[in-house]
């Protein structure tokens, strides 16, 4: 009874939900307080739709998951669940997800069945190929951003918008270039077609792109707004993609919710940014030097 349950909160990947904290952003950003209820309820929402496609997802990609060194250890790829059970568990996971989401606000049930809508175009067609696969990911992130924005009809700058953009591809990318060194070219062609549109040395030049736009669009953002604790924040998220990028070319890393939780100094950088954030946001009074 207990692998049995164990398999299926792998397949339910809860490791995952750390993305879904974006739905927080905009609330905390514009000092809404007022809507940290319905950002918890959304947020629990978020996770069972997120639960649904990663269900689905690891039915339909079974036999290709058998190909690869670490997916093949997937529940229904392992033979713990079968496709059938999977794909049951998935509709009713969808099923709860969306009808919470119209009792919880109309407009974030929209965001949250575009976000599914989205992931089943990447499970089904987009991730076969090279570039769309991580730009559907980085959608993925930006209705998160939206959903959260929804809840009380805030306005998303665009500065928030470009840095969550460039900095989910610069994350998207690492996990591709992680995953083309951890495969050989037949698996790589075999376990995920896209790989075969990218190389090291692409994805390289990609994710440094990505980078250099994160940061400028993040010190552009804080420079136009009046923060004083935010500010500070600066060297820590240069520090975090530095890191990050470390992991991915020196350490054989690349899995943004398992590595970026699993490396002390990751987890150092997201506590002191959080710090930062939480001051700024409180109206601590800023030390006069």
């Amino acid at each position: 009874m207990g692998r049995i349950l164990k398999a299926w909160l792998s397949l339910l990947r809860p490791y995952q939900y750390t993305k879904n904290f974006l739905l927080f952003a905009p609330v905390v950003f514009s000092k809404r307080w007022d809507l940290l209820d319905e950002a918890f309820w959304a947020f629990l929402l978020w996770c069972l739709g997120s639960s649904a496609i990663y269900a689905l997802n690891d039915a339909k990609d079974a036999p290709q998951d058998r190909l690869h060194p670490v997916k093949k250890n997937r529940p229904v790829a392992a033979g713990l669940i079968s496709p059938l059970q999977a794909y049951t568990g998935a509709a009713a996971l969808a099923l709860m997800a969306i009808g919470g989401a119209l009792w919880l606000k109309s407009l974030f049930a929209l965001l949250l069945g575009l976000y599914m809508t989205n992931n089943l175009l990447y499970t089904f067609w987009l991730k076969r190929f090279a570039l769309w696969d991580v730009f559907s990911i980085a959608a993925g992130f930006l209705l998160r951003i939206y959903g959260g924005a929804a809840l009380g009809n805030i306005p998303i700058s665009a500065y928030l918008f470009m840095t969550v953009f460039f900095l989910s591809l610069f994350l998207a990318l690492g996990k591709r270039r992680h995953e083309l060194l951890l495969l050989s070219p037949e698996q790589a062609g075999q376990s995920r077609r896209s790989l075969g549109g990218y190389s090291v040395y692409y994805l390289d030049q990609l994710m440094g792109i990505s980078a250099t736009l994160t940061v400028t669009v993040y010190m552009l953002y804080l420079m136009h707004a009046p923060f004083r604790w935010l500010l500070m924040s600066l060297p820590v998220v240069v520090m975090g993609i530095f890191r990050y990028y470390h992991l991915t070319h020196n350490k054989g890393a690349g899995e943004p919710s398992r590595d970026l939780f699993a490396d002390p100094l990751l987890l150092g950088l997201g506590a002191a940014y959080g710090i930062l954030a939480l001051l700024e946001m409180l109206e601590v009074p800023f030390p006069k030097l």
